[in-house]
């Protein structure tokens, strides 16, 4: 089975460090803030914190860190930290700014993205570009999503290539327009461009982006270049820290295509592991079965 997977600016913010813990384990980060908050650590997506105000967020390298928060409604606080080895740092987030009308949209656009609601989306992206005068490469990002989504591919690349000149300054951002356009090819069977524009999108990310690698893995996957997109699935499950239980799947799938027994066992397993309630989780579990019986 072959799965589609395509895994992220603010102006105010009032975070702060409240405190360093030693623990016996990696570095970590636990963060405190109104339910529903997003978050992302050196634009790695964590999750959104419970109703009990608090996410914790572990296996992050020692070192500095760039912590990114949002709440619906809200203006986005960001806020650069210190991760030390050995302890658990503490951020409590507190959002003081109501969100301009741009950002407001912007957000209303992300949460109609997010389940799948591109049609809706894609109005209020357009209303977030035209409210910020034009110039909003975070939502032309989104709306590139959205567009490519509902196979309006080239309305998708021009939305994408937009946000590329608008984010000049923010090579992160850049990056993911250009994977999002790579995405866009690759949707439409355009390979040559989808690996020079993947390429691209590594290079302005210094190589390292999960959602770049798995697609330049699916992309060398739908080429019959197995070995190469063992390689770059296995680049962006390390580099995704766990984020994105899917790159596990897509992984074993090919391992286990490939006759790799053992190290598809193990892939599937940690998707298990972290997507316990996923919808390929039944089928993952009886295909672990067979493996199992087959390793014996």
């Amino acid at each position: 089975m072959m799965v589609r997977a395509s895994v992220l600016i603010a102006s105010f913010f009032c975070a702060t460090i409240v405190g360093l813990a030693q623990a016996d384990e990696s570095p970590s980060l636990l963060v405190k803030a109104e339910p529903g908050t997003i978050v992302w650590v050196d634009n790695l997506r964590y999750g959104t914190v419970s109703e009990s105000g608090e996410l914790a967020i572990k296996n992050l390298k020692a070192g500095g860190r760039k912590l990114r928060a949002r709440l619906l409604g809200k203006r986005e606080l960001t806020q650069s930290i210190t991760i030390k080895a050995a302890t658990q740092a503490t951020a409590q987030l507190i959002f003081k700014l109501p969100a301009t009308p741009a950002e407001q949209s912007f957000q209303n656009a992300e949460a109609l993205r997010e389940k799948g609601k591109h049609q809706e989306a894609i109005p209020e992206y357009q209303a977030a570009i035209k409210l910020s005068k034009g110039s909003y490469a975070q939502a032309r990002v989104g709306l590139a999503r959205s567009l490519m989504a509902t196979n309006e591919y080239d309305d998708a690349i021009n939305a994408a290539r937009r946000a590329v000149r608008e984010a000049a300054t923010n090579s992160a951002l850049a990056a993911e327009a250009t994977t999002v356009m790579a995405n866009t090819y690759r949707a439409q069977g355009l390979y040559d461009e989808a690996f020079e524009s993947y390429r691209n999108a590594l290079t302005l990310a210094r190589n390292v982006s999960p959602e770049a690698h798995t697609g330049l893995a699916l992309t060398w996957q739908e080429e019959n270049k197995n070995d190469e997109a063992i390689k770059h699935y296995r680049l962006a499950v390390a580099q995704a820290n766990e984020t994105e239980p899917i790159i596990y799947y897509l992984l074993g799938n090919l391992l286990d295509r490939e006759g790799h027994i053992k190290e598809a066992i193990g892939a599937y397993e940690k998707y298990l592991l972290l997507a316990p309630n996923s919808k390929f989780a039944v089928t993952t579990r009886s295909l672990l079965k067979l493996l199992k019986r087959e390793a014996r």
